[in-house]
Formats: C-alpha cells, structure tokens, sequence
C-alpha cells in the first residue's frame, strides 16, 4: 500500500491519477474538509473516459499531518509513502504557521514512517529550499540553503523540512527528495499554482524584470514515480524545465489564451510601492494583501536553475512550457 500526503494538491493529485493507473494501490490522505471532488475533475480532465473510474479506486483517510494520532491511522500497511502536503505561502504573516505544518508536519510524517517500517520514501520539496547560485550560474542541487534576509518564510520551512527528512535517512529510512521549481497545472484559484495559472488565462498589462523556472506537474509525478521505483536513495534532484524571463512568459500565454501581451515593464521600486501599498489596504480592509515584499523581490530577481542531475539519471524529457499552458487551457477555460 502507498500513502500519498497532500492528495487533494496539484502534485499529490497526479501522483494519485499516475499512482492509481499503474495499477498501484493508493491511500490518500486528506483533511476532513479536503475538495474530493475537485480531484474527480482533474482526473477527469486527465483521462475523459477512465478518470472516474480511477478516481474510485483511491482509499481516502482523513488525517493531518500536523495530528499524530490520525497518521497513525494512515501509515498503517504502508510500504512507500508519496510526502507531497504543505502550506505555500510567501506572506510572512504566515510564519508560525508555515513552520508548523511543512516542518513540524514533515517531522511527524518522517517519525511514523520509521515507526511503520516505511521501504522509502519521496519528499517534494521546492527550489526554495535550496541556496543561490553565483551570478551566472544556474542553481543546482549543490546549493544549499543558507539564511538570507532575501529568502522567505517558506523557503526556510521547506528548508527545515528537508533536516527532516535527511534526519530520517541518518535513522534508516530509504529516502529522495525533489525540488521542483514553480508547478504548472490544475489547481484551485486560491492555490500558488492556480494563481498563476489563472493570471496568464485572463492576461496582465504589466509585467517585472525577473526570471523563474517552471516545470509541468506530469514531469513531476513522472520524476517521483521513477526515482521511488529505482534503487536510488538518500539523493536530491531539481527538477526544472525552462528559465523563462516574465514577459517571456506572459507573452507567450497571451498568444495561447488569446490576450493582449503586457506592455508596461515594472521595475524593482514599482513593487515595492505594489506591496507597501497592498500591505497597507489588506491593513484597512482587514483581507491579506495580494503582493508581499517576498513575492516582490522574487520579481525582481533572475532565479535560473539546472535540470542536468534529473535528465542524466532518468533521462526525462520534460514538457516546454508553452505545451504545457496549451495542454492544461481547456481546464481553465
């Protein structure tokens, strides 16, 4: 049996559609109020005429991975554990709450995973755990995370998450880790990867200076499955498909989406202005503010990374992005 965390996210809900089409059997943990029929849709939108009948071969357990005792429950007859769960969040307000849940959380995953006899297992991590390259260089997986007044809140939590982990293979438990780069696919709006997915559907008229990576969440899965079903452990890999400028990007989901490419550039004193003013409203209307001076930054920033380690090892060809937001556009349409 197999135990997928965070069931009902962009990653853990392909895990369990690929999971489940392998012919594997899948336990997926989910909080009580967890959207299950939202991922009934996504399968769907993955497979039109299998997908609900895969999305019926899923064992739901309600749980939490901050709840001991309702991980106790989940871990019982497991083999292999899928640790996709946590909370993504760039607003620094969310501080206690982050580290709560990706770090306490990855703990008590970790814990009960050695106390259930676990044979491996796959934790998905985030570029954000990782540290910086030199100016010109791209990120690989030989830079660690060091504390920074530039890096967030999350990334500080993914990063203790991860000691987690490595903590657990110091005590015998099979493990990798993967750290993805920003996810593209079906999400809810309210969701990081939704967000974005839902900015470049409805198109922007500005667009900042900065470069990110992004990878597809087929990729992902595809990685997770592989690097679990191999005799590779205790080893990390990014997993990154391009580097892509902003307006790069905007402009190639507005010929995708049908919309008008941004056309004003904003620079790094125009997001500050956008976050002091979006902290001030949510201040005044009592809401969260839209743009935090962590997401600003990011921007503003060139974060290019490496996919070289994943490519030799399991020789993955990954989706360009604009296949990608032409794939997953009729599910946002």
């Amino acid at each position: 049996m197999i135990l997928v965390t965070g069931s009902t996210g962009i990653v853990g809900t392909r895990l369990l559609f690929d999971l489940i089409k392998l012919g594997k059997q899948v336990r997926a943990l989910k909080r009580k109020d967890s959207d299950t029929e939202f991922v009934k849709r996504v399968f769907q939108f993955y497979d039109s005429k299998n997908g609900e009948t895969y999305y019926n071969k899923i064992e739901w357990c309600d749980g939490d991975i901050t709840d001991i005792e309702s991980l106790e429950a989940a871990f019982k007859d497991i083999k292999y554990c899928y640790h996709s769960a946590a909370l993504v969040s760039y607003d620094s307000s969310y501080r206690e709450k982050l580290l709560e849940v990706n770090a306490e959380g990855t703990e008590n995953v970790v814990n009960l995973a050695i106390e259930a006899g676990v044979l491996k297992i796959c934790h998905i991590s985030s570029v954000s755990a990782l540290g910086r390259a030199k100016a010109g260089s791209l990120t690989d997986e030989n830079d660690y995370w060091n504390r920074d007044d530039n890096n967030s809140i999350y990334g500080l939590s993914k990063f203790m998450a991860e000691r987690e982990v490595w903590r657990g293979t110091a005590e015998g438990l099979p493990a990798v880790i993967v750290n993805p780069s920003i996810i593209l696919g079906p999400a809810k709006s309210h969701q990081s990867s939704g967000m974005l997915m839902s900015l470049l559907r409805k198109g922007v008229a500005f667009y900042p200076e900065g470069i990110a990576g992004y990878v597809d969440v087929r990729d992902v899965s595809q990685a997770c499955i592989s690097l679990m079903d191999s005799e590779i452990q205790n080893k990390r890999y990014l997993l990154n498909a391009e580097n892509l400028n902003f307006k790069t990007l905007l402009d190639t989901a507005a010929g995708i989406f049908g919309n008008s490419k941004p056309k004003i550039k904003l620079s790094p004193w125009m997001l500050s202005l956008a976050w002091i003013g979006a902290k001030g409203w949510a201040a005044i209307t009592g809401g969260k503010p839209k743009v935090t001076r962590e997401t600003a930054r990011s921007a503003s920033r060139e974060n290019t990374f490496s996919n070289s380690k994943i490519s030799e090892t399991l020789k993955i060809n990954f989706v360009p992005v604009g296949e990608s937001l032409l794939y997953y556009r009729s599910f946002f349409d």
